[in-house]
Parts: structure tokens; sequence; C-alpha cells
């Protein structure tokens, strides 16, 4: 009987664990910055593909555009390329589902 219920705790555990890890992609993918996971890497936003995630030095995620600076002064977007791990030019970009 002990057994049983020890199996039972161990499976509720590692149930509410798995849902905290699930991929929703029905929200934005912001990052839980107090994670060391999420620290130092580009996180992809998945209700913007100009904008990626960064969870900064306080701990926020903040989002950042994909842009590069032109020598004329104006921008151009660019799209956060999930693949690349990183901001590339339009005609690089490729869709991929948010949830592979």
């Amino acid at each position: 009987m002990k057994a049983a219920l020890v199996l039972c705790c161990l499976a509720l555990f590692v149930a509410l664990h798995a849902a905290d890890y699930v991929c929703n992609p029905n929200s934005d993918n912001k990052p839980d910055c107090t994670n060391a996971t999420n620290q130092g890497v580009k996180i992809r936003n998945f209700f913007d593909p100009t904008r990626y995630w960064w969870c900064n030095s306080s701990n926020v995620a903040v989002g950042v555009p994909c842009e590069l600076q032109l020598a004329n002064g104006t921008v151009q977007p660019r799209g956060f390329d999930v693949k690349v791990g990183d901001c590339v030019e339009w005609d690089q970009w490729q869709w991929s589902p948010c949830c592979p």
C-alpha cells in the first residue's frame, strides 16, 4: 500500500513538473528569466517573427527587434529564424512550427 502511495505521489510530481515545460503555441513564448538556461540565449517570440526575447541583467525578458541599421540611417527589418538562432534576411528566413 505504501508503494502505491509513493508511486502516486511520484506520478503527480512528474506531471506537475512536465506541465511547466510544455510548449504553448498560443503564448508569446516569453521566457522565465530567473531560469539560468534562458540567460544569454535568443528566444523566439511566437507572436512576432521580427523580434526575439532576451533576458537582460535584471532578469527581465525584453523584446529585441531584428533590425539592420543601413548606412543611410534607415532601418531594415529582418526575421528571427529559430533554426539559425539569430536574425536573418527575409529571403533566408523560413517559417517553422512554434512547437515541434
